[in-house]
């Protein structure tokens, strides 16, 4: 009986024995685990805090590239053209971007642009301290420097032909700022020309009408890039339809607020305004509408009642782009299209600066 209760108690004794090795095995487990565990987890978010920082880098970069070229003057660089090298560091809300800009070819007069590249390098730091640098990202883009300058042929320069209804209204190219010689009153293409239906007055002007000759002739004597400007984007809008709005009454306020505003489509001109106007397809002028400046309209521009545009007119511009388009139209009522040197010198001064090249950029460029 003794020797089975002693054989009894040391089966017990070495299953107990057994079982701390085995708990402490199970712990070192569990322990690895965890570390593992805390270990891929500090690694996530060390890669997820890597990513957002080379994004804001990237977001610093690039507003630091948007506002040199839509602020350069605001940001002291007044020179026209531009210096063979400008750089500025732009502060931004943790961090800041380094901007430099170099020559690539320069411009020759103001007939051949310049080519310049601008290298932006967006700078993250970690909190307030900007000594501590957590991300840096660079990008670049290749720009032209453009000059203002527009060829005026006359108050109406009619691409494809003009017709008037009546003799009411006025089409004059003499000057009404009277800083300049006069212009032609309209010009426009041998056929189909310009057509009036009823009354006597004509246009004014030096001459008062001028034939632009046969249809190529008219596309090769409007020297505008009109194919830069609907697909390549060589003038640079201040607001774009669709999507933009119409500027309100505070902004009609500032003296110097002549944008240029591009429509892509017909368009009903909403209201007055100023600036330069740029229509890709057909524009309607009604009621009373006034504008001051430059309208561009690719395809044919239609004017009721009593509007008043004092400037430069060019209809039919997409006859450059080899496309048919109707005449433009005089209809009824008293319309005044006068040309205005003045006017037309507020409109191109917003012509002047960088114009990107599309699908000429860097979002990762090489600093050194």
């Amino acid at each position: 009986m003794r020797q089975h209760e002693s054989t009894s108690l040391g089966q017990s004794r070495r299953r107990t024995g057994a079982a701390l090795p085995l708990t402490l095995f199970i712990i070192v487990i569990l322990t690895t685990l965890s570390a593992g565990a805390f270990t891929m987890i500090g690694s996530e978010r060390r890669v997820n805090d890597d990513r957002k920082a080379q994004l804001d880098a990237y977001l610093m970069a690039r507003t630091g590239m948007e506002r040199f070229i839509g602020s350069r003057a605001a940001l002291g660089f007044t020179s026209t053209p531009p210096a063979a090298v400008e750089s500025t560091t732009i502060a931004l809300p943790g961090g800041y971007a380094e901007v430099v800009m170099r020559v690539v070819r320069p411009p020759v007069d103001t007939t051949i642009p310049g080519l310049y590249v601008i290298r932006s390098r967006g700078v993250k730091t970690t909190g307030g301290t900007p000594a501590v640098v957590t991300a840096e990202r660079t990008v670049a883009e290749y720009a032209r420097f453009q000059f203002a300058s527009i060829e005026v042929k006359s108050a109406w320069t009619a691409m494809a032909g003009l017709t008037k209804n009546g003799g009411s209204g006025t089409l004059t190219g003499y000057d009404a700022c009277g800083a300049e010689s006069a212009v032609a009153g309209v010009a426009v293409p041998n056929v189909p020309g310009y057509t009036q239906s009823g009354g006597t007055s004509v246009p004014e002007g030096a001459p008062k009408i001028l034939h632009m000759g046969n249809a190529t002739q008219t596309a090769n004597s409007v020297e505008i890039d009109w194919n830069g400007i609907v697909n390549g984007y060589s003038i640079q809008p201040d607001i774009e339809y669709p999507g933009g709005s119409w500027p309100t009454s505070s902004d009609w306020a500032d003296p110097e607020f002549w944008p240029i505003i591009r429509v892509n489509g017909d368009f009903s001109l909403p209201a007055d305004g100023r600036g330069t106007l740029i229509v890709t397809g057909n524009l309607d002028i009604g009621g009373s509408r006034q504008w001051r400046g430059i309208i561009l309209v690719g395809g044919a521009l239609t004017s009721n009642g009593n509007n008043t545009v004092d400037g430069a007119v060019i209809s039919g511009l997409n006859v450059k782009l080899g496309m048919s388009v109707p005449p433009s139209d005089v209809g009824n009522g008293t319309k005044t299209y006068r040309y205005n040197s003045c006017d037309v010198a507020s409109a191109v001064n917003g012509f002047v600066g960088l114009v990107p090249y599309r699908n000429a950029g860097a979002d990762n460029w090489p600093a050194y």
